[in-house]
C-alpha cells in the first residue's frame, strides 16, 4: 500500500503566521478559542495572546485554597498565566506558592464570601503589585476586627494599592467610616467604587449622635454617607461609576451626591433602593449630564416625571434599566424616543406599561442604534410585538418572556425575518408559538401579509385561530390546518382535555407531512421565516412552550453556535427531537431539561455522547431517567460541572457517588430519599395538637 504525507493534501494550517492566526481568533468566542487551543501547541500559544487572556477568568467555588491540594496543586503545573481570579466561598490555608506563581500577573482579584483573615489577606496583596481591580465582597471575618490596615504593615501596601482604579466592597456588614478610610487612603487612584448592600446610615441625626463635635476622627462603630460624600468630593475629578444599590439612599442625599463640584459621573447604579424622590433624582438628571448609565431597577418609587426629567437633561444615556418600577405608565415610556444613542432598555415588569406606550414611543420609527431589549411580563399586544420586530433590525438580546398573550407564531415568524443579528432570545412562558412558528413551513403566505399591514383582517381569520376554535377531527385523517371537517354534525362522547389531546396529535401529524414534503422539494421560499435564519444565535430559552414538538428540533435547529437552551415543561419533546439537538446544536454547554416526562436514558446517552462541552444539565422531575443516565453521564461527560437530578424517582439516592470519576463535576443537586407525593407509603405528618392547660 502506498504511503501518503499529510502536506500532500494541503496546507498545514498550524504553520500559519502568528499575526495571521491571532486575527483569525478574534473572531471565535472564549468557549470556542478555549477549545481551538487544545489542537496543537502553536494554536494554544496564540489563544495566549495578551487580548485573549483578559477575557479568560479563573473561577473557584466552594474549594479548599491550599497549594498541597487539588485545585490549586494542580494550576502550579500549568503554564497558563491568569490574570481575573474571583474565589467564592473558599477557606484559605497555604496559599503562598500559588500567588507567587501567579501574583505578578494578576489585574483583577475578587473575594466573595470567603472565610480570609488578615494575615492571609496581606500575604496575598504583597504577592500583586499590578492589580487593577479588587472586589472584597461580604467578607465579614476580614472586617469584623476593624483592625483591616491598622498596623505598620500598611505602608508596604500603599505600593501596591497606587494603581487600583475599581474597589467593590459591597455587603460589607462590618465596614464603618475608619475602616472605610483607611482602605481608600491607600487606593488614590480609584474611579469606581461600589458600595451595595453596605450598612451606611442617611440620616444626618445618627451622624451627630457619633460625631458631637464634629472631629476629624473616624467613627469604627457605623459607616455614614456624610463621610461617604466628603471622599467623593476629594476625589470627584477622578470618580466615574458609584453604585449604592440596596442601600437607604434618599432624595436628599442624592441631591447632595449630584451637587458636587467636578464630579462627572458616567455610570451610576441606584438598584432596589425605596427612600429615592422626584426632587432627587430631578437634581441628579440636571446636574451629572456626563451619566451614560443609570440603573433604578426596583425602586417603587420611581415615577413617569423623574424619566421625563432624565430624557430631557441626559441626551447622552446609553443605558437605562427601569425593570420593576411599578409607578410608571405609558406616558413616561413615550418620553424614551428622546434618547437617539440608547442601546440598552429593561421595562420588564412595570405593570401599568402596556404596548400601546411602546408603540408610540421606541418604537416609533426604526432605530438601528438600540441593541439590548428587555419587556419581560409587561401587557403587550401582537402590534406592539410586531412594531418591534420591523423597527430594531439590530438587535442582539431580546426578552419577551411571560408575554403570554402577544408572542404568537406570526411574532416569531417577524423576529426570525428581520432580526437576523439576535445573539440572546427569551421566550419562557409564550405558549402561543408552535412548530409552525419555528420551522416557517405555511407561514409564508401570513408574512407577507403582515408585512404590508401589522394590523389582522378581520374579514378573514387567522390560521392559528382556526386552529383554536377547530371542532372535531375528519375521520378521512386529512390536515387540520385550517380544513373543515368531513362530519360536522357527528357527536363527539370526548371530554375537552381528551379532545384536544386528539387535535394535538392530528396538528403534529399534519406538521411531521408538510416538513418532510418540504425537505424532499427543497423549498427555499420560507427558509427566511424558520429560526435557522439566526445563524449566530447563542441563547434560546423556550420553557414552558407547551406546543413545540419533536418537529421544530428535528426541522428547524441547526444552530451550529447555540450555548444554551432551556426546554423545561415542554411535555412534547422525546428521544427524537434530542438526537436531532444533539447532532446538530455541537456548541451547547448548558441545557435545561426539567420537567420534560418523555426523556429517558437513550435522550441522555445521546446528549452525553455528542455534546462535548456540555457544562450544566438541569433533569429535574424526569420520571423516567434511572442510573443508566448516571453511568452516561460519569462515562461520557468530561467537562460537566453541575447537574440537576432532583425528583428524578428511579435514580440511587446518593447519585454523586456514582459521578466520582467526573473530574470537573463540582454541583450535583439531588433530592432526599421518597417515597414521593402519590406513591405507597406517603404520608404528611400532622403535627401533634398543644396540650390542654392543667387545671389548678
Amino acid at each position: 500500500m502506498a504511503q501518503y504525507n499529510l502536506d500532500d493534501f494541503g496546507p498545514r494550517y498550524s504553520d500559519l503566521p502568528m499575526e495571521i492566526l491571532v486575527k483569525i481568533f478574534r473572531y471565535l468566542n472564549v468557549g470556542d478559542r478555549f477549545a481551538v487551543g487544545l489542537t496543537c501547541k502553536r494554536w494554544l500559544e496564540a489563544t495566549q495572546y495578551q487580548l485573549f487572556v483578559n477575557d479568560i477568568c479563573l473561577n473557584l467555588h466552594k474549594t479548599y485554597f491550599s497549594d498541597s491540594t487539588s485545585p490549586v496543586r494542580d494550576l502550579l503545573r500549568s503554564s497558563r498565566n491568569f490574570q481575573n481570579i474571583v474565589l467564592s466561598q473558599v477557606e484559605f490555608n497555604g496559599t503562598e506558592l500559588f500567588f507567587s506563581r501567579f501574583g505578578k500577573h494578576i489585574y483583577e482579584l475578587s473575594l466573595k464570601a470567603c472565610d480570609i483573615r488578615e494575615k492571609s489577606f496581606y500575604g496575598i496583596l504583597v504577592t500583586v503589585p499590578n492589580i487593577r481591580v479588587l472586589r472584597i465582597e461580604g467578607c465579614r471575618e476580614l472586617l469584623m476586627s476593624g483592625r483591616l490596615f491598622e498596623s505598620a504593615k500598611e505602608q508596604k501596601l500603599t505600593h501596591t494599592l497606587h494603581n487600583v482604579s475599581t474597589m467593590s466592597l459591597a455587603y460589607g456588614r462590618y465596614l464603618s467610616d475608619a475602616l472605610f478610610r483607611r482602605i481608600v487612603s491607600l487606593t488614590p487612584n480609584l474611579e469606581n467604587l461600589d458600595l451595595s448592600g453596605c450598612s451606611i446610615s442617611f440620616h444626618k441625626g445618627l451622624y451627630r449622635k457619633f460625631y458631637p463635635t464634629r472631629s476629624d476622627d473616624a467613627s469604627e462603630s457605623v459607616l455614614t454617607f456624610h463621610y461617604i460624600s466628603q471622599f467623593i468630593e476629594y476625589q470627584a475629578e477622578k470618580l466615574k461609576m458609584l453604585n449604592f444599590s440596596s442601600t437607604l439612599i434618599d432624595g436628599d442625599s442624592l441631591e447632595t451626591l449630584a451637587g458636587i463640584d467636578k464630579l462627572h459621573l458616567d455610570t451610576l447604579d441606584l438598584n432596589s433602593c425605596d427612600q429615592l424622590t422626584n426632587s432627587g433624582i430631578a437634581a441628579l438628571a440636571q446636574n451629572q449630564n456626563s451619566l451614560q448609565h443609570l440603573n433604578f431597577s426596583k425602586s417603587v418609587r420611581f415615577t413617569d416625571a423623574c424619566l421625563q426629567k432624565i430624557c430631557v437633561h441626559l441626551p447622552n444615556l446609553k443605558s437605562i434599566k427601569l425593570r420593576r418600577c411599578r409607578a410608571l405608565t405609558d406616558l413616561g415610556i413615550k418620553e424614551l424616543v428622546q434618547l437617539q444613542k440608547l442601546q440598552v432598555l429593561d421595562i420588564s415588569e412595570c405593570e401599568s406599561v402596556t404596548g400601546q406606550g411602546i408603540i408610540k414611543g421606541i418604537a416609533s420609527a426604526p432605530n438601528s442604534v438600540l441593541l439590548e431589549l428587555y419587556v419581560s411580563a409587561l401587557n403587550l399586544c401582537e402590534s406592539s410585538v410586531m412594531r418591534i420586530a420591523e423597527n430594531f433590525p439590530s438587535l442582539r438580546v431580546l426578552d419577551l418572556s411571560y408575554c403570554f398573550h402577544s408572542v404568537s407564531d406570526r411574532c416569531l415568524q417577524m423576529i426570525f425575518k428581520n432580526m437576523v443579528w439576535l445573539r440572546h432570545l427569551n421566550l419562557d412562558y409564550c405558549d402561543k408559538i408552535s412548530d409552525r412558528a419555528m420551522t416557517g413551513v405555511g407561514m409564508l403566505l401570513e408574512v407577507q401579509e403582515t408585512s404590508k399591514t401589522t394590523a389582522p383582517n378581520p374579514a378573514e381569520p387567522s390560521t392559528q385561530y382556526v386552529e383554536e376554535i377547530d371542532p372535531q377531527p375528519s375521520t378521512s385523517g386529512r390536515s387540520l390546518l385550517g380544513n373543515q371537517p368531513d362530519e360536522p354534525f357527528k357527536i363527539s362522547i370526548r371530554s375537552k382535555a381528551e379532545q384536544e389531546i386528539v387535535n394535538d396529535a392530528m396538528r403534529k401529524r399534519a406538521m411531521m407531512e408538510m416538513c418532510q414534503q418540504n425537505e424532499l422539494l427543497k423549498d427555499e421560499a420560507g427558509s427566511d421565516f424558520s429560526i435557522d435564519s439566526l445563524k449566530g444565535l447563542r441563547v434560546l430559552r423556550l420553557s414552558q412552550c407547551n406546543k413545540l414538538s419533536d418537529i421544530s428540533l428535528m426541522y428547524a435547529f441547526k444552530l451550529k453556535e447555540l450555548k444554551e437552551i432551556s426546554l423545561s415543561k415542554c411535555q412534547q419533546i422525546s428521544i427524537e427531537g434530542i438526537r436531532s439537538l444533539a447532532h446538530n446544536c455541537p456548541s451547547l454547554e448548558i441545557v435545561d431539561l426539567s420537567e420534560c416526562h418523555n426523556i429517558n436514558d437513550k435522550a441522555i446517552e445521546l446528549l452525553a455522547i455528542h455534546l462535548k462541552r456540555l457544562q450544566t444539565l438541569s433533569l429535574e422531575r424526569c420520571f423516567q431517567l434511572s442510573d443508566f443516565s448516571l453511568d452516561y453521564i460519569a462515562i461520557h461527560c468530561k467537562a460537566l460541572r453541575t447537574l440537576d437530578v432532583r425528583g428524578c424517582r428511579n435514580m440511587c439516592a446518593e447519585p454523586n457517588l456514582r459521578l466520582a470519576n467526573v473530574p470537573t463535576l463540582r454541583t450535583v443537586h439531588m433530592s432526599k430519599p421518597g417515597p414521593y407525593v402519590g406513591e405507597p407509603g406517603y404520608f404528611v405528618k400532622k403535627p401533634a395538637p398543644p396540650p390542654m392547660p392543667k387545671r389548678i
